[in-house]
């Protein structure tokens, strides 16, 4: 299980997720898992960071990787396709599940759905009350190869989990998983925090998440 801690509380979200010392001082949590190592054998080295001060939960993605492209901007559009990390989350006791996706330079894609069909898009005012800080800053980019370096930081407001009730993360209980890929890079690549044990790459299975508790 993974325990996120409170910090922060009394500093506004847009503040918090800029301060390099709250991020500074939490242990990362490495994403491991080469599940189809068979068939995707390149594993980019990436870490999280998280924690929440009940209004918000900050992650921070921090990624070493040979082949990085951003070049969808538009919030709701296929994020996957370029240097991608993701955040899989559901409530305690619900029956769908929250995909969160941001491309290298936080573009954000999600929706809330029972498994990989029937999801339904969250509105763009859910999307657009998801900050992000990316160090590679908000401008598109295509395919950069050689030894890349980048850390996206996001804040999730409680308001994002649009089909449930959440009103703090303050002591909620979730299950999830964390991942990273890249589908149209020229070193496709797809690996998570917990493994999934399915014969192709899968992320929409609900079935592998893990526990998530919010101190």
């Amino acid at each position: 299980m993974i325990e996120i801690p409170r910090l922060g509380v009394d500093i506004p979200a847009r503040q918090l997720i800029l301060d390099d010392h709250f991020f500074a001082s939490l242990h990362p949590m490495t994403l491991e898992c080469l599940n189809w190592a068979g068939e995707f054998p390149y594993r980019p080295l990436v870490d999280v960071r998280a924690f929440h001060n009940d209004s918000h939960l900050f992650l921070e993605y921090q990624v070493r990787e040979k082949c990085t492209r951003a070049l969808e901007t538009q919030n709701g559009c296929d994020v996957y396709k370029d240097s991608c990390v993701e955040f899989f989350v559901m409530p305690e006791g619900a029956e769908q599940y929250y995909n969160f996706e941001w491309n290298a330079i936080g573009t954000l894609c999600m929706s809330r759905r029972p498994g990989r069909r029937n999801a339904t898009p969250a509105p763009m005012e859910v999307l657009n009350s998801v900050l992000a800080s990316s160090t590679y800053g908000c401008r598109p980019f295509n395919e950069i190869c050689g030894d890349n370096q980048w850390s996206l930081r996001v804040a999730i407001p409680c308001g994002a989990l649009f089909g449930d009730a959440l009103k703090t993360w303050q002591g909620a209980r979730l299950k999830g998983n964390f991942y990273k890929c890249g589908d149209e890079l020229s070193c496709p690549h797809y690996i998570t925090m917990f493994p999934i044990q399915t014969p192709s790459p899968d992320y929409h299975r609900p079935e592998f998440f893990r526990e998530i508790h919010c101190k």
